[in-house]
């Protein structure tokens, strides 16, 4: 929390001040776990330390996440500064408080690059959970693969080590390999748990008398493989850059999200490919939010050429008031067709400042807003759900590198350029009742299945002729033992497990349809080293009908890399190598019986409701409909039509076009 004395904080005085200058101020209260230096004086041992007792990039001092102290004092904290509010007279003005840590849902240790934390606090609590998890010495050695260790000599492990014992075994890992460090890292999360339902149940305590929606900056779960120093400070291991989600506790989150009292998920926007050209997506888990009855709140802190804003010169800063209208377009066209919501001002309002900005950029979003009310949000079947496992790091090696392929890149270079609407969801949602269905999923990193997932597939989404696409290495473990059982099950085609690891591509080749479609020769795949391999065993994938391409991976690997199947009830596609491109998906999508709104690789943006389509090149676009749509151009207000199956459309790029096509 922040330290009273610090004359930047006072609501005493910020609250009178600002309804002085509008009488009709509403208020959104954040804060977050900024302890003062003066506690962390008086409690040594309950902040964040990394093996080295050094301080990292992009780190603030933070507590433990074993600290049972500081949980308790931050709570503390939380209950007086809202009892304090909403014992104001401006109180009914407060519409919603958020909480936003220091590693924003991270810890700052990992944030920083570093894996354990090795504070005193937290040596205790590893401790005390290695000895309530097993039985006696002899289980706990034979868990951990050494002969000397002791409940006594337990602790907590040091970045070294773990990056020494990585040498010794695959990416995708099996039984106990690495157990000392899996078994902090599951502790990691039982913390993490344990941490913000805390925080969430402090809130819900201070304001019964006066509900008020909360939400937390948590949760970013289809950010997997983020290789957060490497962008934003050109630092770091790359592909070995550790799992910050793994190693901070955040995964499977589901029952999280579940949690009565948060309300919602307020996070930015992805940073990783803002500029135009590309889509816009939350960091925070948005669908399954919704399906919740819960919502998300997008800071919309795009950069641009404003002077005022000082970061004109970041990775997709709007260069032009043309970019700059296309972009924040582009944002608002998100929030109309994901039944979202955006905010511009607690990211950076100075972004914004320039007239131009305001009357070409914002002006043109505020009407859109507006309007939102009045276009309710209906949901489309033909779209591509992207499904995330997000247990799925616990059965690899504690590095980034493959879900940085098959969850980021895939998303941002595919899934937002295949012509197709695309929406997020964690593995767990398809329990939901409220799970939407949709024509097409796509499951980056299914790697453990078993009869009970194996269940939910069948009754969730292998039916009614829908598609799903498999990543390289789904079905890889049961939990225990890697093997290509369950890939074969999944898959209904009988697979093989490749001891050792390689690089992953394809070359489309042959007659099928899709391959025929598609550009002569078009090849995919990323040099990254990744094992065990998994493919079709010899013979088992039809060369005519099933086969689509050809797996380039190592000398001993001679086999389809890319197959498709249609099994009467379901169709299926899996591919040996990510991230696919963006006219792949398009053509697996359609084969699939997904409706294609755009055969460019333009981003689209669509419900059942709402349109968009954003560019970056110029010339006309045909956007097709489902079904006959009455058609009205949301900037124009023009109405195009009745019925219209299509339309066509000038662009001028940049350049983003929304339609309303709902009743």
């Amino acid at each position: 929390m922040p330290d009273p004395h610090d004359g930047r904080y006072c609501l005493e005085h910020q609250a009178p001040a600002l309804l002085e200058i509008d009488p009709e101020a509403r208020f959104w209260v954040r804060f977050g776990d900024h302890v003062p230096d003066a506690w962390y004086r008086a409690n040594p041992g309950h902040a964040q330390q990394n093996y080295t007792g050094e301080g990292r990039p992009f780190t603030s001092p933070q507590l433990s996440l074993a600290s049972e102290k500081g949980l308790a004092d931050v709570c503390a904290a939380i209950r007086h500064l809202l009892g304090w509010i909403e014992a104001q007279p401006w109180a009914d003005r407060v519409f919603l408080y958020t909480f936003g840590m220091s590693g924003e849902g991270l810890t700052c240790t990992n944030v920083g690059g570093m894996i354990f934390d090795v504070s005193p606090a937290m040596q205790t609590a590893f401790r005390a959970y290695v000895r309530g998890k097993y039985a006696d010495e002899a289980a706990l050695r034979a868990a951990w693969e050494d002969d000397e260790i002791t409940f006594d000599t337990v602790r907590v492990p040091h970045d070294p080590e773990l990056v020494a014992a990585r040498a010794g075994v695959e990416h995708f890992i099996a039984g106990n390999q690495l157990r000392r460090f899996r078994d902090y890292f599951d502790l990691q999360r039982d913390l993490f748990l344990r941490w913000y339902r805390a925080i969430i149940r402090a809130v819900n305590a201070s304001t019964r008398t006066r509900p008020v929606p909360f939400g937390i900056d948590m949760c970013k779960q289809h950010m997997l493989g983020w290789q957060h120093n490497l962008f934003f400070a050109g630092m770091g291991p790359g592909a070995d850059f550790l799992d910050m989600f793994r190693a901070s506790g955040s995964i499977d989150v589901g029952e999280l999200l579940d949690e009565p009292g948060l309300d919602l998920l307020w996070t930015p926007a992805d940073y990783t490919a803002r500029t135009v050209g590309y889509g816009w997506e939350a960091e925070g888990m948005h669908e399954s939010m919704l399906i919740r009855g819960k919502t998300c709140i997008v800071e919309n802190d795009s950069r641009t050429f404003s002077p005022t804003g000082g970061e004109d010169r970041c990775v997709g800063a709007f260069q032009t008031i043309e970019e700059v209208r296309a972009g924040l377009l582009r944002n608002a066209a998100w929030c109309l067709s994901r039944a979202g919501m955006d905010e511009w001002g607690s990211g950076g309002g100075a972004y914004f400042d320039d007239a131009a900005i305001q009357a070409e950029g914002l002006a043109p979003c505020v009407k859109l807003l507006d309007r939102a009310p009045c276009l309710p949000h209906v949901e489309t079947e033909h779209a591509i759900a992207m499904i995330v496992d997000d247990s799925s790091p616990q059965w690899e090696d504690g590095t980034s590198g493959y879900q940085n392929l098959a969850c980021i890149w895939q998303r941002v270079n595919g899934l937002a350029h295949c012509g197709i609407p695309y929406r997020i969801y964690l593995l767990s949602d398809l329990e939901k009742a409220a799970m939407p269905d949709y024509r097409a999923y796509y499951f980056p990193n299914l790697f453990m299945v078993d009869d009970a997932r194996l269940d939910l597939l069948r009754r969730k989404v292998f039916r009614d002729g829908r598609l799903s696409i498999f990543g390289p290495a789904t079905g890889i473990t049961d939990g225990e033992t890697l093997s290509a059982e369950w890939a074969g099950k999944v898959l209904g085609v009988r697979m093989e497990l490749f001891r050792g690891h390689s690089q992953h591509h394809v070359i489309l080749q042959g007659p099928h349809p899709i391959a025929q479609a598609l550009p002569a020769s078009l090849t995919y795949g990323d040099p990254l080293p990744y094992g065990p391999l998994l493919a079709p065993a010899k013979g088992a994938v039809d060369p005519v009908t099933e086969k689509v391409g050809m797996g380039v991976v190592n000398w001993a690997f001679n086999r389809p890399g890319l197959f498709v199947k249609d099994h009467g009830t379901h169709k299926i596609a899996w591919t040996a190598a990510l991230p696919m491109p963006a006219n792949l998906l398009r053509e697996l999508a359609r084969w699939g019986g997904c409706h294609v709104w755009c055969e460019e690789d333009d981003v689209i943006q669509a419900s059942d409701s709402i349109v968009s389509l954003h560019s970056v090149k110029s010339g006309p676009r045909t956007i097709k409909f489902a079904t006959p749509r009455t058609v009205t151009d949301l900037l124009s207000g023009e109405k195009l039509g009745e019925g219209l199956t299509e339309i066509t459309v000038e662009v001028t790029a940049p350049e983003t076009k929304v339609y309303y096509t709902g009743a």
